[in-house]
Order: structure tokens, then C-alpha cells, then sequence
């Protein structure tokens, strides 16, 4: 299962809503395999459109243990309170904008064992689940913010690929140290044995 990009048609596409009574598909195994995806590149969501498939669904969560899967969402409302934030999406790597989206919404799901579910899902939560739903209707991120903000966050999508290669390398760097350390002490111990 790899991540698709934009342009990638799939992304600008409604999806399909799912079958409950056939899905087509495991859906406890897709979650596994798109949290594998999702954690992999350090995102927060991710949509079937965004690893290639055409079903209305997505995860978001965390961390391992902690995803869950929202199947065909429907949102029933949303506050009237909106709150400005930076949001970023694994299909556009390193690209960040402000978007304003309501505090909190009301909505209803299928989770992966096919069980209907409602809930209320407030602060960032509500916003990355409002994010990924935009997804499962062809809408991305782009599409909800100025030339000129989308302009400048391109611009900046340069340096901060540059800060991330230099922070991995920094990070690739201490465990190559952490590794030499490790084996000159092991070597010290065997020795003195």
C-alpha cells in the first residue's frame, strides 16, 4: 500500500460509499494497513483516496492502539465557533496552512467491525476529521484557502524539507554514535573478562 500525491486524480474524486452489508474488503485488515502507511509518514489522518482506493472511509488517531476508522462519515453539525490553524497533508508533503474550521462536530460512522457509531469530536480532532471527510468528497486542503496563502506555503515547503533532511541526518548521525558507543563498551567488557 503506498501514498498517492497530488495531482493524483483519485484525491479531486467523490468516493464510493461502502456496502455494510458487503464491503468488498476487510475493513479491521485496511485499517492495519493504512495505520501502518499513516504512522510511517508521522500523519495524523489518512483517507482511502490517499492510498489509491475508492471506498468513503478513513483513520485518524496517534498512535498504534489509538486509530480509529470512520466508514461512510456523515457530519450532522457543526459549531458555530471556528478556530484558525496550521494544517498540513501527507499528499502534499510539507506544505502548511492557516484554515479556519468549527471547534467541534456532531457526526455518525461505521467503525471497522461494521457497528454504527455517533459521536461529538472537538479542538484538533474535529478538525482532522473534517479534513479527512473533505477527502472522501474530492475537496483537499488547497482548495480552502487564498492563491496567495497556497503561493506562500509552497515557498516554505522548501526550507522546511531542507530542516527535516537535516534533522534526519542529525538523528541517522546519534544512532550511528549510540551504536559505536554501544560496541566499544561490549568490547571493553568482553576483554576485561
Amino acid at each position: 500500500m503506498n501514498l498517492v500525491y497530488y495531482p493524483d486524480p483519485i484525491l479531486k474524486k467523490e468516493l464510493t460509499d461502502v456496502n455494510i452489508e458487503n464491503p468488498g474488503f476487510d475493513p479491521i485488515e485496511l485499517k492495519e494497513q493504512m495505520t501502518q502507511v499513516m504512522l510511517e509518514k508521522r500523519g495524523l489522518g489518512l483517507s482511502a483516496c490517499q492510498v489509491g482506493l475508492d471506498h468513503k472511509l478513513f483513520i485518524m488517531g496517534e498512535k498504534e492502539g489509538a486509530i480509529a476508522m470512520f466508514i461512510n462519515p456523515e457530519v450532522i453539525s457543526v459549531s458555530e465557533e471556528e478556530v484558525l490553524d496550521t494544517e498540513g497533508c501527507l499528499s502534499f508533503p510539507d506544505v502548511f496552512v492557516q484554515i479556519k474550521r468549527p471547534q467541534d462536530v456532531i457526526a455518525k460512522w461505521y467503525d471497522e467491525n461494521l457497528n454504527p457509531q455517533s459521536g461529538t469530536i472537538t479542538g484538533y480532532g474535529a478538525r482532522c476529521f473534517l479534513h479527512e471527510y473533505d477527502h472522501l468528497h474530492g475537496v483537499v486542503y488547497k482548495d480552502k484557502t487564498s492563491h496567495l496563502k497556497w503561493d506562500r506555503a509552497l515557498k516554505k515547503k522548501g526550507k522546511i524539507a531542507k530542516q527535516r533532511a537535516k534533522m534526519m541526518n542529525y538523528l541517522s548521525m546519534m544512532k550511528q554514535f549510540e551504536a559505536t558507543q554501544t560496541q566499544q563498551k561490549e568490547t571493553v567488557a568482553e576483554q576485561q573478562d
